[in-house]
């Protein structure tokens, strides 16, 4: 007997008719057939659908630090606050090499050319290996262009930082292990910044803005005055100036004295030239020798109209020498001996009392006088700025 002949068709199974209904050849559908394979009744007895037993290319797992965004972002992160905090003791040392001068002047300026190199090759291999986290390091330009804005900004949050630290005087700076920690710590908003998500950009720039701002108020309101500028560009100090009062007089220029020939006042509304001295007063300032500054009693002081101890005024001629000479009064300020000479018109009692009146000047005084002279650097050319501007 012949053996049975198979179809090569898959095996199926005919739906069954729910209970009650019954369906007519002619039906269409009355003869439906479900092909089912075996992975589909496999999925169709389990209820559920399998995952693949890998990830899809270019979508790495979560716990693979070297490829998940996660693991780059930690790892960037942590290499900037290392960068960050070395670079401070980094710098601190070549800075320490160009205050000694001469060849170790050299040496420095080569290793702040090659710590720049540096770190900007690192910053670079930085980037390219966690290009995931920041839009800047998908091409070598752009890696470029984060290390250098890493650079840029990380020395500006670094110097707002110190300006901070020195305005509050928290001595932070001269411990070493503080600056290497909070020297990094300032770089971080710099690297959240320029990285991929509002969540980090948000709080870093608002963390940026605060910083920057507070280190421009505090170096605006630290480093020397306008007046000590001022002071030390004609190298006076505080301690030396001085000013009279002389009831109906005005001075026509004002340097405390200590200018050339001294100060020189005229009478209110007189009209003053070459031709005539007429109610001119002089105020010369003259500092004692510094062997005088240190005692009342020294015995190379010999002002003629002085004792060589305590402020005292007195009336007499210039130096005692001739009856002829312009009226004359001196009084012992300090280390400062303040001598008015009077000329014509001008009488010993009027001089006594202008000298009696001496004080020192006000901050208003001297910046009124005292032109304003240029900013020795850059960055009190800022600061100056910042004083006028804000």
């Amino acid at each position: 007997m012949a053996a049975p002949r198979h179809s090569a068709q898959p095996r199926s199974r005919r739906t069954p008719a729910e209970p009650g209904t019954s369906r007519s050849p002619a039906e269409p559908g009355a003869h439906a057939v479900e092909v089912w394979s075996g992975t589909r009744r496999d999925q169709a007895d389990s209820g559920t659908r399998r995952e693949p037993a890998e990830s899809p290319a270019g979508r790495p797992r979560w716990t693979d630090p070297a490829a998940s965004r996660p693991g780059q972002l930690v790892w960037q992160l942590v290499t900037v606050w290392v960068l960050g905090g070395c670079a401070p003791l980094v710098l601190a040392g070549i800075t320490r090499g160009f205050d000694l001068g001469g060849g170790v002047a050299v040496l420095a300026t080569v290793m702040l050319v090659v710590a720049a190199l540096g770190a900007v090759a690192l910053l670079y291999l930085l980037a390219r290996a966690t290009s995931v986290v920041t839009p800047l390091g998908a091409t070598p330009a752009r890696r470029l262009l984060w290390a250098a804005l890493m650079i840029g900004g990380g020395t500006i949050a670094w110097l707002a930082g110190r300006a901070i630290v020195n305005a509050h005087d928290l001595g932070i700076l001269h411990n070493g292990r503080l600056t290497v920690l909070l020297g990094g710590a300032v770089m971080l908003p710099v690297a959240a910044l320029l990285t991929r998500g509002w969540w980090l950009r948000t709080p870093a720039a608002l963390i940026l803005l605060v910083l920057a701002g507070s280190g421009l108020v505090a170096f605006r309101d630290s480093g020397p005055s306008e007046i000590d500028l001022r002071l030390a560009h004609t190298g006076w100090t505080r301690d030396q100036l001085r000013v009279v009062t002389i009831p109906g007089y005005q001075p026509t220029h004002q340097s405390f004295g200590l200018g050339s020939g001294g100060d020189e006042y005229r009478a209110t509304g007189a009209i003053l030239n070459s031709s005539s001295v007429t109610g001119r007063i002089r105020l010369v300032a003259t500092l004692l020798p510094i062997e005088c500054q240190l005692t009342p009693d020294c015995p190379g002081f010999a002002h003629p109209l002085l004792p060589p101890t305590g402020p005292s005024t007195f009336l007499g001629t210039a130096w005692g020498i001739d009856e002829t000479d312009p009226p004359n009064a001196a009084i012992r300020d300090g280390d400062l001996i303040l001598e008015l000479t009077g000329g014509p018109g001008v009488t010993s009692a009027q001089l006594r009392t202008a000298v009696a009146t001496a004080r020192r000047a006000t901050d208003a005084e001297v910046l009124t006088a005292l032109p304003e002279s240029a900013a020795p650097n850059p960055a009190e050319a800022l600061r100056r700025w910042l004083r006028n501007h804000t």
